[in-house]
């Protein structure tokens, strides 16, 4: 009787003396693009890095128009970061969406509608947050740098689904 016995390709092991820690900060910034909301949930540094994300409204969860980046590093320290973005169409802003993270240490949902919610920065703003003439610490640097960056993925994504839509329908 030979026996092997495979590991399913989703098996992963890590084995390390730290022990797990809760995200250290989790918050919303939202952005209106021209007829769209753009919600982004950001989860900062929690250990290890397996993290279940996801967005609801008041009572299903969303799965349109939703985005997961992959977890990054964004210090040596060995602690991960993930975002998450939800498009909408901007009537809905009103709307209370849910980001909830289950994290083996928590879980916790964040509402979009809080009036603690924090602004992305606006267009006009970002071009004196990159000359330096502003001097922002440097996660709020990285973090406006990635808003920038979702936007214009966001833009290029729609732009790539539009040709495909033209040379495949």
């Amino acid at each position: 009787g030979y026996y092997n016995k495979v590991f399913g390709s989703g098996t992963k092991l890590i084995v390390s003396g730290k022990s797990s820690s809760a995200p250290a900060n989790s918050e919303i910034l939202q952005k209106q693009h021209e007829n769209q909301m753009i919600y982004v949930c950001l989860i900062e540094k929690f250990y290890p890095g397996v993290i279940r994300v996801t967005w609801t409204d008041e009572e299903n969860e969303v799965t349109d128009n939703v985005v997961r980046g992959d977890t990054w590093k964004p210090t040596e320290e060995g602690e991960y970061s993930i975002a998450s973005w939800l498009t909408v169409p901007a009537e809905n802003k009103d709307k209370n969406y849910y980001c909830k993270y289950e994290h083996e240490s928590q879980q916790h949902s964040l509402p979009t509608q809080e009036s603690s919610m924090k602004n992305a920065p606006q267009e006009g703003n970002c071009s004196t947050v990159f000359n330096g003439d502003v001097t922002l610490p440097d996660h709020l640097l990285h973090r406006a740098a990635y808003l920038v960056y979702i936007i214009l993925l966001l833009k290029s994504f729609l732009y790539y689904f539009v040709i495909l839509f033209f040379i495949y329908r």
